[in-house]
């Protein structure tokens, strides 16, 4: 399984972890919740979960944090991502954005120095901002597959700076790529 190679290949024993760096907390989560064979969820587990709780227990106050996982927690452009609208209804596949979205937001209100959270995934690009958080959905670098812009979003991939004070500014970079098709 996945999973398991990379923890052995990194030499880690979870595959979630924190780290501290230029005067901010990062946090990666483990968002793939494996349900059964080739199918999944984005969601953490109670043991991930615990753990983010502790974590970001432990970070003072004035220390900004970064989260990453790479299923979205929070997500407008999951709303688009396939005909989810077709029952009448908004239907947003767990796997497409966490179904524990609302646990982890309450608790990303107990700590409002939370600031970003970055993911991928839907290959969309988009940006919430919900609570004091912000959420960015950062495209694709693996949009050969495409054979062109994905529900008008071009191939490309999220660029953020981090600043001393605790901001930030994303910008999308698209790039330019040729689709070479058989005759």
């Amino acid at each position: 399984y996945g999973k398991a190679w990379a923890m052995k290949m990194y030499g880690i024993n979870t595959p979630y972890r924190s780290f501290d760096r230029g005067g901010r907390h990062f946090v990666a989560l483990d968002s793939t919740f494996r349900i059964e064979e080739g199918r999944y969820k984005g969601r953490l587990d109670d043991e991930q979960f615990a753990w983010l709780e502790k974590d970001l227990a432990a970070v003072p106050p004035h220390c900004p944090i970064l989260i990453f996982s790479h299923i979205p927690i929070l997500s407008a452009c999951a709303y688009f991502d396939g005909d989810n609208e077709k029952t009448g209804n908004w239907v947003v596949p767990g796997a497409w954005m966490h179904i524990d979205a609302r646990r982890i937001v309450e608790l990303f209100v107990r700590h409002p120095n939370v600031k970003l959270c970055l993911s991928g995934h839907i290959h969309l690009v988009d940006r919430v901002d919900y609570n004091g958080v912000t959420y960015l959905c950062n495209g694709a670098v693996s949009a050969n597959w495409w054979d062109g812009d994905y529900m008008q979003c071009q191939p490309g991939y999220g660029l953020v700076d981090l600043y001393e004070n605790g901001q930030f500014r994303h910008e999308y970079v698209p790039y330019g790529w040729v689709v070479a098709k058989s005759k």
